[in-house]
């Protein structure tokens, strides 16, 4: 069948159902409200009279008004209703009629909320205007260099769901958002974070604003396995001769404690303690702002033990230094490394020794050294303290490196033998074997 013979069916089976709602109520003398055009005629300023069940006309012009509105009394007040619960204005007879059968089988039903029909009331609850309230509220807290992905996300949102009532949201229209996606050709990744921070867009209707008794279920987006690059001891060593002298201490406590860049950069200090051979990180970069935090919900301070091979330079860097300088110094600036800086230093090091332009800082320091710590066989929980993982599940992705040595412990496994063994204790039983 066509798709408009379809249109066409449906909307005819919305009609007659909205008949029906209004001469049930009516035979029952229970009909709310009637029908109004809203305006006079325009060419005589007479009122437009009411044709039942056809609609409005003016007698003498023949004309037909733009607007209507379902007039009903509620609660001993006087409502009128001028747009169905989308926002759309009543700009047919017929629409007129379905929101009027509608409102009839809410109030039955005792469902019936003026705030859902009323537009400026309606506005309160569109996905764009809670979007920019949510934006607003999250950009205070999100870190600066999250800021533009952070915007990023919120506005596709807004482009997707526009003026839909949050309150409406089904697992339906999550899915249709996921299709829509899909359809950009972006990344399951990227899909993911989108949806994500959706469902935390409804978590916070729900927790902070209290907009929402409920979040619909969300469908798993499926992502695919991050391919984790990393160096080990030998291949970081090669690199470090590769670096300049001046910029080797940041790399090579970066190379030896796996923080974050954003931490070593600002760190200071008065976060150093040589006397009881302790180094505090509190505190992180984002973009040019500091933070007297570490990356991540929840995250706290990490003490670590100043490792033997930067005590020497933590020494005579504090003697003369202030609390508030910083441990890292740039030799160009003289100032503290920016992370354009500090890519810089990497990505030369990086081309001098032929390395791939995939492998990053990032992955040479922190990725190598919970890689290296898993390869040593030190526990999940340790790599994960040594990290300041809130958790041992972000720490997980470091566990492929043990994959050469569960290679040689499985190869201690065998059946050959015992295929042999079994061999032969069946020839020897078939040979003594009576006849």
């Amino acid at each position: 069948m066509p798709q408009n013979n379809v249109a066409k069916d449906d909307l005819k089976d919305r009609f007659d159902l909205a008949y029906h709602l209004i001469d049930k109520a009516e035979s029952e003398g229970k009909m709310k409200g009637s029908i109004r055009a809203k305006g006079k005629c325009p060419n005589c300023e007479k009122a437009f009279s009411h044709l039942k069940r056809l609609g409005f006309i003016c007698a003498d012009c023949k004309t037909t008004p733009s607007r209507f509105y379902v007039d009903i009394f509620w609660k001993g007040q006087r409502v009128r209703v001028f747009c169905d619960k989308t926002g759309q204005p009543l700009d047919t007879y017929q629409r007129a009629l379905n929101l009027q059968a509608t409102i009839q089988h809410e109030i039955e039903n005792f469902t019936f909320d003026i705030s859902r029909y009323s537009k400026a009331e309606l506005q309160k609850y569109w996905a764009s205007t809670l979007l920019d309230q949510f934006l607003e509220a999250k950009l205070k807290t999100v870190a600066p260099s999250y800021m533009r992905a952070y915007k990023i996300l919120v506005t596709s949102h807004k482009n997707f769901f526009t003026n839909m009532d949050v309150r409406n949201i089904k697992k339906l229209d999550i899915v249709n958002y996921i299709e829509h996606l899909r359809c950009r050709d972006i990344s399951n990744k990227t899909i993911k974070n989108h949806i994500d921070n959706f469902k935390t867009f409804l978590t916070w209707l729900k927790t902070d604003i209290e907009i929402l008794q409920l979040i619909p279920h969300f469908p798993k987006v499926e992502t695919e396995e991050y391919n984790w690059t990393w160096l080990n001891t030998e291949e970081q060593r090669k690199v470090m001769i590769l670096i300049e002298e001046d910029d080797r201490p940041i790399i090579r406590f970066l190379m030896l404690y796996g923080c974050r860049p954003g931490e070593a950069r600002a760190l200071k200090f008065k976060h150093v303690d040589i006397k009881h051979g302790t180094i505090t990180v509190n505190s992180t970069f984002s973009g040019k702002i500091i933070h007297d935090r570490r990356k991540g919900r929840g995250a706290k301070p990490l003490m670590l033990p100043i490792h033997p091979e930067l005590l020497d330079y933590l020494s005579t860097r504090s003697a003369n230094a202030l609390p508030e300088a910083f441990v890292f110094i740039n030799p160009r600036t003289s100032g503290y490394y920016s992370m354009d800086a500090l890519r810089k230093v990497w990505d030369r090091a990086r081309k001098k020794g032929g390395l791939p332009k995939s492998l990053r800082l990032y992955d040479a320091t922190r990725h190598s050294v919970g890689s290296q710590l898993a390869k040593q066989n030190v526990s999940t929980y340790f790599v994960s303290k040594a990290l300041g993982h809130s958790n041992t599940n972000m720490t997980e992705k470091y566990m492929h490196s043990n994959l050469d040595d569960m290679q040689s412990v499985f190869e201690k496994l065998t059946l050959e033998d015992k295929i042999i063994g079994f061999k032969m204790k069946t020839e020897t039983v078939t040979k003594t074997s009576p006849e």
